[in-house]
């Protein structure tokens, strides 16, 4: 299997992953301690950010031996953050011009949104530096 297809698997993995975290962390804060559902998603959010960051660098891409909280997860984060809002401006124009259901758009348009975020990863944020020294 070729490089491309074995980050794309790992990547999927990654955010397989992430999502089952970021799901238990919202459910647990919200349901269980009665948390305040805003201060739940942010708090789900920021672990999973860290833990698919974490993870994308050290397993998926290795960009670099160390693990690296400067330059590299400020663009992580920046991706991420276009992402969403990316995301919710399709979710929004899709619902309001169709009338569908935003639950089913939303399913529809995830597959986008994990290529964006793969895309991002591996041709920025966590791009391994040219090895050319001519």
């Amino acid at each position: 299997m070729d490089q491309f297809k074995v980050e794309a698997t790992k990547f999927t993995v990654v955010g397989a992953v992430n999502f089952l975290l970021t799901f238990t962390i919202f459910t647990v804060m919200l349901k269980i301690m009665g948390i305040n559902y805003l201060l739940s998603l942010l708090s789900a959010w920021v672990v999973g950010t860290f833990f698919s960051y974490i993870l994308n660098f050290n397993w998926v891409f290795k960009p670099e031996q160390t693990l690296q909280f400067k330059t590299r997860f400020i663009q992580f984060i920046m991706a991420g953050a276009l992402s969403i809002v990316l995301n919710v401006l399709a979710l929004l124009l899709i619902v309001k011009s169709t009338n569908l259901d935003p639950f089913y758009v939303q399913m529809t348009l995830i597959p986008l949104v994990v290529i964006f975020n793969f895309l991002t990863a591996k041709f920025w944020s966590l791009h391994k530096p040219s090895s050319n020294l001519s």
